[in-house]
This record gives structure tokens, sequence and C-alpha cells, in this order.
């Protein structure tokens, strides 16, 4: 058996792999004024059975018209149109949304010290985690959903537009969701309340660990 190293292909190309049509095509050639099914493009063929194709349409051989591609119409959001402070309506709007900016920063804080206060007092004393809380630490708990969607607010989202009802438990007590950005856990969060699945590595994080213990 013959040996073979990285670089040696496994197999032998076969006569009947090679190809044998090649297509050109010319895009700085000129457009023809005739239409698409009676222009007949130039072929030129050679001996060696490849194929010349000259023409400002790719698929006017198979009686195409020319295919043209729109361009892209979707607002980049990453995309800062105005890097700069340029003229004075930019100057005025920095100034009026400053102290906006400051109050949902603050209210983010409070919330978010608020929801750990009441997540703590709810988890406070709670060792066996293999039932579920009784009811009166689930109840402590609604103040931090409360602080949950006050969060929502403070990142913008003053109101949610919902579609639908959901089932009730006894229907469906699994909740499958799309999770591609942070917004989906703190809305299932204080909308269902639910028993989320996880890493466990989660429970270490800050504030959002105890948050994720007491979800159970």
């Amino acid at each position: 058996m013959a040996e073979y190293d990285l670089t040696s292909p496994l197999l032998s190309p076969r006569p009947s792999d090679q190809p044998q049509t090649v297509l050109t095509v010319d895009e700085d050639s000129e457009p023809s004024d005739q239409s698409p099914s009676n222009h007949q493009p130039p072929l030129q063929t050679h001996n060696d059975e490849k194929t010349t194709l000259t023409s400002s349409n790719p698929y006017a051989f198979l009686g195409s018209d020319a295919h043209s591609v729109p361009a892209p119409t979707t607002v980049d959001p990453f995309r800062n149109g105005t890097p700069f402070i340029s003229g004075v309506y930019e100057a005025v709007k920095i100034v009026l949304c400053l102290p906006i900016m400051l109050l949902r920063l603050v209210l983010f804080g409070a919330c978010l010290a608020v929801g750990y206060i009441a997540t703590r007092i709810a988890l406070e004393g709670w060792k066996d985690k293999q039932n579920p809380m009784p009811k009166w630490r689930c109840r402590i708990m609604w103040v931090t959903r409360i602080c949950a969607r006050f969060i929502l607010f403070s990142f913008g989202y003053q109101w949610i537009r919902r579609k639908g009802k959901p089932a009730p438990r006894e229907i469906a007590p699994i909740v499958v969701s799309n999770h591609v950005s942070y917004i989906e856990p703190i809305f299932y969060f204080y909308e269902l309340f639910p028993t989320i699945v996880a890493s466990e590595s989660h429970d270490s994080m800050p504030f959002v660990g105890t948050i994720i213990r007491a979800m159970q």
C-alpha cells in the first residue's frame, strides 16, 4: 500500500472531473440596446473545449433579464451618525438629556438596592434548596419583581405591548423563549416569576446570583 502524507490527495483526479466549460464575464462591456431575448452573446470556442462569454448580463444565455440587488435599507443601531457635537441642536439635546440620564441611573441603582435587600430577606434562614420556598418568602419577592419593572423603565422601556395571554401553569408549565439580550430575563422575571434554567456559575455573580437563588 502506498504511503501518503498530509499534502498528497487521497484519490487521484479523473479526467471527467476536469472543468469542460469556463465562462468569463466582462463587466466593463457596454450594455446592448437589443433585448436579452434577441441578443446572442458572442461565444468563442477553442480547441481545449473552453468557452468565453462576454456580456453585460451574465444571465442572457438563459434568456433572462439582468438582475439588480437593492441597496440595504436596515439602519445600523450601533453606528453613531454624530460622533462629534456639531451645531446648537446637538448641544441643547445633550444639556436636556443629561438630567434624564442621571435620573435613570439613580432609579436603576435604587431599584437594584431595594430588590437585593428584599431578596436577601426572602432567603434569610432558607437552607432547603431541594423543595420550593414557602409562600411567605415568595410574597416578599414581589418587591423584587416590581423593582425589576422599574429597572426596565430606567432602561427606556416605558411601556411593553403584550399580544395574547400566557396559558396557566397547569396547562403549560414550561416557557421556551429566545435569549438575545439582557432584557428577556428581567421581563420574564417580572411577568411570570419562573424557575429559570441557568448555569451553576451564575450563582456566584454579585446581586444577580442572589436573585437567581431566590428564583430557585
